[in-house]
């Protein structure tokens, strides 16, 4: 995927998302064919639920901090994708016939770039994408931490290494 196009209708899209969420984190994907993005999903962002943090891959210490905020504060520093939501994104995608192109999240009141986190997860789901017939993806990050100017920026994230990605609007 060396060259990505996205509606502008969809971006916007994603801003709405992140908006809608404001303090919380929001996620989702995205996917298309030939490079081009046609398909938003949106996913609930369920680490605001009792004994969710135990779902992901935090890292002891990351696992540990949101253990003693409430659920609302939790939502505001991370996020976790329902697998409910997930499952059915992942038919309706393949049903479809296109790819999964981008992971997307939003970071309420910090920059668009990923967080020590953000990284350890996408390393980790580097060999899960091909066990559950999936195209590894980009990942996108809207930042809202100037409200008036969402910040929306793309990388790839594989061993770790964090490589700014482009993306065209259309």
């Amino acid at each position: 995927m060396s060259f990505l196009k996205i509606p502008q209708h969809i971006l916007n899209e994603l801003v709405a998302h992140a908006r809608e969420l404001t303090p919380y984190e929001c996620c989702g994907l995205l996917a298309g064919k030939d490079g081009t993005v046609t398909h938003h999903y949106r996913i609930k962002n369920i680490v605001a639920q009792e004994g969710a943090e135990e779902l992901s891959s935090f890292d002891e210490a990351k696992a540990s901090h949101l253990k003693r905020l409430s659920p609302q504060e939790r939502a505001e520093i991370a996020f976790i994708m329902d697998m409910y939501d997930f499952s059915l994104a992942k038919k309706d995608i393949r049903a479809h016939g296109t790819e999964l192109q981008i992971v997307y999240h939003s970071h309420p009141h910090s920059p668009a770039r990923p967080s020590v986190t953000d990284i350890k997860i996408a390393t980790e789901y580097e060999e899960i994408w091909g066990k559950i017939n999936l195209a590894e993806p980009l990942y996108i990050i809207l930042s809202l931490q100037d409200p008036s100017k969402p910040d929306i920026r793309a990388y790839s994230i594989k061993k770790q290494q964090v490589i700014p990605a482009h993306f065209t609007a259309i």
